[in-house]
């Protein structure tokens, strides 16, 4: 179908969700799962930034990885809690690297 609009002449987008997390360790997984069931048919990448969770919500990411793929899964780790706009200009400043 990508191939079909490429010939078109239309133009595919691939579209960020960026995730701003911070003690998430329970939430994360289902938040990712979720992601990938309403999106199925859209080309994305989430985007998970965490705040140096204490709760291991990072250890989480990463095996979210290891099962969808460090490509489509970006785990960008901050030191400390910087609160949540400043992560979503980290989110952004992320997309499409």
């Amino acid at each position: 179908m990508a191939e079909e609009k490429e010939r078109k002449g239309e133009k595919k987008y691939k579209y960020s969700v960026i995730v701003p997390t911070y003690n998430e360790r329970l939430n994360i997984a289902l938040i990712v799962y979720l992601i990938f069931k309403h999106l199925r048919d859209v080309d994305f990448e989430i985007i998970v930034v965490d705040d140096g969770s204490p709760d291991g919500t990072q250890e989480i990411v990463k095996q979210l990885q290891d099962l969808y793929g460090e490509d489509r899964i970006l785990l960008r780790a901050r030191a400390k809690k910087l609160g949540l706009g400043t992560a979503y200009i980290h989110g952004f400043e992320a997309c499409y690297r």
